[in-house]
């Protein structure tokens, strides 16, 4: 069991890392399963969109992320990633107050979700994705 105050502050390192701060979503049009060990998409698109971030109570946090049908055109969407530039791994290991500089950082892949099919967007159609996840 997590503490509701360890809770809340994971919520919001994810928030941060992954939301506004400097957080992207990529569409792609692979559609197979999925690993734990993937690091990108599996057929990744040239477009990326910078997501916004919001909490709807200490531990719930939504992402969203805008791409216009014209940067879509001519692919069939199935598959999107959240990702964040995180600390690397012995950088985390480094931080010993809240004023550390993170660098380096590496871009971490926080989840990729495969489904069916959409597309033949037009160049007036926008796609608003929206990931919602709550700590427990």
């Amino acid at each position: 069991m997590m503490t509701d105050a360890v809770k809340k502050k994971m919520a919001i390192v994810l928030r941060e890392f992954f939301g506004s701060t400097n957080g992207t979503t990529k569409l792609g049009t692979g559609g197979g399963g999925t690993s734990s060990n993937a690091t990108d998409l599996d057929v990744p698109l040239l477009t990326t969109a910078t997501n916004t971030s919001s909490s709807s109570d200490d531990k719930v946090v939504e992402i969203k992320s805008s791409f216009t049908g014209s940067s879509l055109q001519g692919n069939t969407i199935r598959e999107m990633g959240i990702f964040g530039n995180l600390p690397t791994d012995a950088e985390l290991a480094l931080i010993d107050n809240s004023s550390y500089n993170f660098s380096p950082l590496e871009q971490v892949m926080l989840a990729r979700i495969n489904f069916a099919a959409i597309g033949n967007f037009s160049t007036s159609d926008t796609i608003e994705v929206i990931y919602t996840m709550e700590v427990e």
